[in-house]
């Protein structure tokens, strides 16, 4: 087993496909609830007061006060006092989407996608060898015949060790951002204001 080879087994090319094809079906996913949201906030419908008057009239009131006369006493006065008084009036409810009312939903999409890989891979081989060798040599005997032994021996030690580690990790990552609905989703709001007609200009119209 060499490093080299280790290398080469990273699935590389099917983590690529797999990202993309899980971006595809995310993508898929988003865009269709995206589209189920707009045809929800074209369903729904709020009521929406259009305009509000507010009128301001001056409001008069009558304060009585102490006052010195000049002449060491006192006398009363009556003060008035100008004020202001506010009345409202708002228009009926008029029913609306919340489409018309400016409420859109929110697409997203992948902008950016990576994918990291990294490997770890240590390899260790050693080797050992121990000889060992040896003789004895030992005679026998008195005045009469003599005996002699030889004895030797030999030992003989090998060792061989083998270490190998790998160790992986990936890493997929993507972004997502918002980006604006398309231009035909999103419905176009024309506003007609017929009031300069009563005074002889034309009406003015208004396109969001």
């Amino acid at each position: 087993m060499s490093v080299g080879q280790d290398l080469l087994d990273v699935p590389f090319p099917q983590m690529v496909q797999n990202l993309a094809f899980a971006i595809a079906r995310g993508q898929l996913a988003l865009d269709r609830s995206s589209i189920e949201t707009t045809r929800q906030l074209a369903r729904e419908k709020v009521k929406i007061i259009e305009e509000i008057h507010e009128t301001i009239t001056p409001s008069f009131e009558s304060v009585s006060l102490t006052v010195d006369d000049g002449q060491g006493g006192t006398r009363n006065a009556q003060v008035v006092i100008t004020g202001a008084k506010i009345t409202s009036e708002s228009t009926d409810p008029v029913d609306y989407t919340l489409l018309q009312a400016g409420l859109f939903p929110t697409f997203y999409q992948f902008t950016e996608s990576v994918i990291e890989v990294k490997m770890s891979i240590s390899q260790k081989t050693s080797s050992s060898s121990e000889l060992e060798a040896g003789a004895s040599l030992s005679v026998q005997g008195g005045f009469g015949p003599v005996s002699v032994a030889f004895a030797a021996h030999v030992n003989y030690k090998n060792s061989n060790t083998y270490s190998y580690s790998a160790e992986g990790s990936s890493l997929l990552r993507t972004t997502l951002k918002p980006v604006p609905p398309p231009s035909r989703l999103t419905p176009r709001i024309i506003t007609v204001n017929t009031l300069p007609m009563l005074q002889g200009q034309p009406p003015v119209v208004t396109t969001v």
